[in-house]
């Protein structure tokens, strides 16, 4: 059975949805010029309690908030961690993204994990640095990686992207292959990259001479198969990172074992067309359907029609419309609703359009969708708006 509650509070709210032993937090600020630190603590003073409750432990965290302040803001997430015994050696990726209500710190969002006896959670290593969390679970191993960049010096930083990328995507396979699992298990990855505009299509290019190499483009490129292709979900947004890296992301993998009941597979949607056709290597959405629930990764969307054109420019209220109702439908193929949203982060290019997407999800019924939102560029000059998601279902009800 699937439980979804929010939680109001002075400064800020938390969603919860818990479904077996999944649990997913998204706490935000929802109030004009609050201390970060303040912030932060109470924040990660309540997902502390909620977590201890369940007996859940953290597989996926990312932080939004200023990079200037990323040092306080962390320091409070510890002090919150260690008053209540929580594990210390987890991950966290910090990513840019300042409140749409212009604070410097916009919000929380976590994966947890309530393990059964059978079950371990573990956090995986790089050079004694946390970089993900490995769990056991229907006969698979899943992984979470976090904050792969693939980068080591700053010159390599400033002056050549691409390879920084490329090597991003290798480090994910590295560390796939140590674990015993290979990019070929990944289902979603998210993408954050500096100065979108300046070069997302030479980073298309490098992804999609990585995913050759990684097979999921199989003999051919031919874009007249796009949507017979599998490739993961992805979100590709504006993002820096306190490395300084031109592009970093996290990346969710399923190895599964022979004989395993968890079933995967990509969805193209009607109003939208596989994103290959325009030389992005991504799937709409992938399916993780366990024998207990289902759960959808909803790539990043925007208001971009059935040709990979973008439409509605210079309305935001009807690109917003737009790209609601694209996730609507795509997900409406596996019988879910956007009332069945779990998590979501929405992109937002300019601050006065906040409360536009407020109205509107009070329209559609959805005011208290568990979401965190950030002021952040748009892969396309003209895109106002973009929001992932996931969504999950509970087979046993």
């Amino acid at each position: 059975m699937i439980k979804r509650s929010v939680e109001l509070y002075p400064n800020f709210k938390v969603f919860v949805t818990s479904v077996h032993n999944q649990l997913f937090i998204s706490a935000s600020v929802t109030k004009l010029d609050v201390d970060p630190e303040q912030s932060v603590g109470e924040i990660y003073n309540r997902i502390a309690v909620l977590l201890s409750a369940s007996a859940s432990k953290i597989i996926h965290e990312r932080c939004f908030g200023s990079i200037e302040l990323q040092t306080q803001i962390l320091e409070a997430r510890t002090r919150a961690v260690l008053k209540y015994k929580m594990e210390t050696n987890t991950p966290v990726t910090f990513i840019e993204g300042e409140s749409c209500l212009e604070n410097k710190f916009a919000g929380v969002q976590i994966r947890a994990l309530k393990p059964s006896s059978e079950t371990r959670v573990r956090t995986i290593l790089d050079h004694g640095i946390p970089k993900g969390r490995a769990w056991n679970l229907n006969g698979s191993t899943f992984f979470v990686l976090q904050s792969v960049d693939g980068g080591n010096t700053k010159e390599e930083k400033r002056t050549d992207r691409k390879s920084q990328s490329e090597a991003m995507f290798h480090q994910a396979e590295k560390l796939l292959h140590a674990e015993g699992a290979s990019y070929q298990d990944v289902v979603r990855t998210w993408i954050y990259i500096s100065d979108i505009l300046d070069w997302y299509g030479d980073f298309n290019t490098v992804r999609n001479h990585c995913y050759s190499d990684y097979g999921f483009l199989g003999k051919t490129d031919s874009k007249v198969q796009a949507e017979q292709m599998y490739f993961p979900a992805s979100t590709g947004i504006e993002g820096r990172n306190p490395s300084g890296f031109p592009a970093t992301m996290d990346v969710f993998a399923i190895h599964r074992s022979p004989g395993s009941a968890i079933q995967i597979y990509s969805l193209y949607g009607v109003k939208q067309r596989s994103p290959f056709r325009y030389g992005s290597a991504f799937s709409r959405a992938v399916v993780v359907e366990e024998p207990e629930s289902k759960l959808i990764l909803v790539s990043g969307t925007a208001s971009i029609d059935e040709q990979g054109k973008s439409v509605f420019i210079g309305d935001p209220a009807a690109q917003i419309r737009q790209t609601l109702n694209v996730v609507s439908e795509l997900v409406a193929s596996e019988g879910a609703t956007l009332q069945d949203l779990c998590e979501a982060t929405v992109f937002i290019k300019r601050k006065e359009d906040f409360l536009i997407y407020q109205e509107i999800i009070e329209q559609m019924g959805i005011p208290n969708s568990p979401s965190v939102c950030v002021l952040a560029d748009v892969c396309r000059d003209e895109l106002l708006f973009e929001i992932d998601a996931a969504f999950i279902l509970d087979k046993a009800s």
